[in-house]
């Protein structure tokens, strides 16, 4: 069955008759209800309505209001494919809205629906850092909504449901889920549906984000033997999602699965990326699953439904006469379309590509998150930074368009915005935001107008926008230069990472150029000539204070050199040969090890390609040592990490533009007007590499094709154009009026 989304129920269906009879009720308004399950140690719950068709039905929706996560299912069947479902909203301003056609699941006479409900971002009791299980919205997994069947409403959520407990006797997002199978069947602990006396603080709005789903299985590499006896599983890739297993044994014998993504050299779980997970009191450990076996001769197969694990390894306990037939990984992510391809001659960078891909979608369960494992976090800064990369490769968009809503949505009063989301408003307002964090309130709009066309995010976020410069205003130091949260993150050695006011002030500068394009294109010309000047009184502050001549920005730290390119404009104007020259000689003179953190591996590269020095870039990607890209795939887990040593997690996307870096310098396709209206491509083969091909669908599915190859020593490429292969849709605002004096910033 498919999943249709987007369509809010409206309140006056509710208000129709249902065709069919129902128990000979009066269809009265939906109410939130639930199984009262807040408390950690509840079950979860299943809420169920039996009802009875007269006729076949032609058409037939069940629209519902999510609190938590859900499996809806019909006459015991099982609606679509999608899993840790509805993708949240931040839970105080915003409740996701669900639409299943079930149609062909419905049969003339006695029927059955049930709501398998999960603790998900909704009931976060888990004890954490970031503070998220003191959120205001902390309730009871619940539902809203109803049953339309041939466009009357037939039932409604009420007090007339019955809950009662299911087999997942526990779950929690970052814990993990306890199931016991000899509950299967039974109706557990049978009750009537609470009525909820309180609604869910947030709006309910239509799911718009693309749902997530269950991908590729991989097998066991290896079977380890840990030193209490118990097998660890290698599948030999670093991935999101769960184990699946096939067992056989008595009824009452377990099963736990402990995950994670190192081993020690004694064959232990190594445990530090989630060590700080879990706060003093919680008792129960991050990343673990339990089974409870039902004791069926024909065996039995299980997998959780509402948690995810960040790993590699499994560690499997026996308690009683079990044994594991079979065990298998699967990688759990948002269901994003394909729609650019990058192959590659270069067997290195052709690992990192891949590397690339994995780490971003197993760091897209939903929406974006900084790892799988340690946090799962939607952390604003490792958004922003991987954009481009995201939509070079997949169709996000509208998960993206998710996610910025979750931004506004979590704002505070003041114009701040924090640097996690979903955010309890008790984390992330002070530590852990500033300019290069808080750049995803801008850079979402931007991306989604150069890629799609659409102007429509930036207009969702204008006035935040603004909120957020009044804010950001108001930390002006002396100097008229800024230095406000964090800044290049991860640098090899941070007591050398790049002066915060640089990289601050550099991201404020876009900021106001930004908003003065904005406020241009929506008629608002006092505001734009207000954001304009306010730009250009930075520039000429970063530049007063920072620039020391012959090309010398601050310390000339990379990153420090990379900003006044990066951020057009902002360079001393004439200066910008001299600075590039002077970046490329101290890229050389370190042998391409990389010597910047988040920001600058993102700027660096972009520049030196910018400025004529491709192959330096690709050297910088391609070279084997520590600290560098290639370094980091010597391990094997085939993903990204977070630090330049290797330590921490495994499995980060915050270094991954190298790959957007592909389709822009290598293949060199440019963005000419947004949503590809017009383009062109400017490819470069680097030196040692033979030959390369990308590939990119763009939003109106023209497909395009750059091939570059070696002939004779030389250098041969062919850019092509493959027709149209489908229409643009009239939302994406391609067609809207694109003004001549907009190109320079759009540039």
């Amino acid at each position: 069955m498919r999943i249709i989304r987007g369509t809010i129920l409206a309140a006056a269906i509710f208000a129709v008759c249902a065709a069919n009879a129902v128990d000979s009720a009066v269809v009265g308004t939906p109410k939130w209800i639930s199984g009262d399950t807040l408390a950690a140690e509840k079950p979860a719950p299943v809420l169920e309505r039996r009802f009875t068709l007269s006729v076949p039905p032609k058409s037939a929706v069940f629209e519902i209001a999510v609190g938590g996560w859900c499996e809806v299912s019909v006459n015991g069947r099982k609606v679509g494919e999608d899993v840790l479902n509805p993708v949240t909203c931040q839970p105080d301003k915003r409740i996701p809205l669900v639409r299943f056609d079930v149609t062909g699941l419905l049969n003339v006479g006695e029927n059955k629906i049930a709501v398998l409900l999960g603790n998900g971002w909704f009931n976060m009791f888990t004890l954490t850092t970031w503070r998220m299980s003191e959120g205001d919205w902390i309730s009871a997994p619940q539902i809203r909504g109803g049953l339309t069947v041939d466009g009357k409403t037939l039932l409604v959520t009420d007090g007339s449901w019955h809950a009662y407990d299911s087999p997942i006797v526990f779950n929690a997002l970052r814990n993990g889920e306890w199931y016991d199978a000899r509950l299967e069947g039974k109706r557990v602990n049978e009750r009537a549906a609470k009525v909820e006396r309180y609604a869910p603080m947030g709006r309910v709005s239509p799911a718009i984000a693309t749902p997530c789903r269950a991908f590729d299985t991989f097998e066991p590499v290896r079977t380890l033997r840990s030193p209490d006896g118990s097998d660890i599983y290698d599948f030999g890739a670093n991935i999101a999602g769960w184990c699946e297993v096939d067992v056989v044994g008595e009824s009452g014998a377990r099963l736990s699965f402990d995950y994670d993504e190192s081993l020690t050299p004694t064959n232990t779980l190594l445990g530090h990326v989630v060590g700080h997970v879990v706060r003093s009191g919680d008792p129960r450990p991050a990343q673990h699953d339990e089974y409870t076996l039902a004791g069926r001769a024909d065996g039995e197969t299980w997998h959780p439904r509402f948690t995810y694990h960040g790993f590699r390894y499994v560690k499997v306990s026996k308690y009683g006469d079990v044994q594991v037939k079979a065990i298998r990984a699967r990688f759990v992510h948002s269901a994003f379309e394909k729609v650019g391809e990058i192959k590659t001659s270069d067997k290195a960078f052709a690992a990192l590509q891949s590397a690339v891909e994995r780490s971003y979608l197993s760091n897209f369960t939903g929406f974006p998150t900084d790892c799988p494992h340690r946090e799962k976090n939607g952390w604003t800064g490792d958004a922003q930074l991987a954009m481009e990369t995201g939509l070079w490769n997949y169709d996000a968009r509208l998960s993206y368009e998710h996610f910025l809503q979750m931004v506004v949505d979590a704002q505070h009063p003041n114009g701040a915005v924090p640097c996690i989301v979903p955010c309890s408003q008790k984390f992330g307002y002070g530590w852990g935001s500033g300019p290069a964090w808080d750049a995803v309130l801008f850079e979402i709009p931007w991306q989604i107008f150069r890629f799609y066309g659409d102007d429509g995010p930036a207009r969702t976020a204008w006035e935040a926008m603004k909120s957020y410069l009044d804010f950001i205003d108001g930390q002006t130091d002396a100097d008229g230069l800024f230095a406000y949260g964090l800044g290049d993150w991860c640098s090899p050695d941070m007591s050398k990472m790049a002066d915060l006011r640089v990289t601050d002030s550099a991201y404020v500068y876009c900021f106001n150029r930004r908003a003065a394009f904005w406020a241009d294109r929506f008629g608002e010309p006092e505001y734009a000539a207000a954001r304009a000047k306010r730009a250009t009184e930075i520039k000429a502050a970063f530049n007063a204070v920072f620039y020391k001549g012959n090309g010398l920005y601050a310390q000339g730290r990379w990153t420090e050199l990379a900003a006044p390119l990066f951020f057009k404009g902002l360079c001393k104007d004439g200066e910008e040969a001299a600075v590039a020259v002077r970046l490329v000689e101290a890229v050389r003179a370190n042998g391409y090890k990389a010597n910047f953190g988040i920001l600058g591996a993102k700027w660096v590269p972009r520049v030196l390609a910018e400025y004529g020095h491709i192959d330096d870039a690709w050297r910088l990607f391609t070279q084997p040592d520590q600290p560098g890209w290639m370094h980091w795939l010597a391990s094997g887990d085939g993903t990204l990490r977070e630090e330049w040593n290797g330590s921490n997690s495994h499995n980060h996307i915050m270094f991954g533009d190298l790959s957007a870096w592909a389709y822009e310098y290598l293949a060199g396709i440019k963005i000419d007007e947004p949503g590809f209206a017009k383009y062109h491509a400017e490819p470069h083969l680097p030196d040692g590499v033979e030959s390369f091909e990308v590939t990119f669908r763009t939003p109106c599915g023209r497909k395009i094709r750059v091939r570059a190859w070696r002939e004779g020593g030389e250098a041969k490429y062919d850019t092509a154009e493959c027709g149209c292969e489908g229409t643009v849709p009239s939302s994406l605002g391609i067609t809207m009026e694109w003004k001549e004096n907009e190109n320079e910033m759009f540039a």
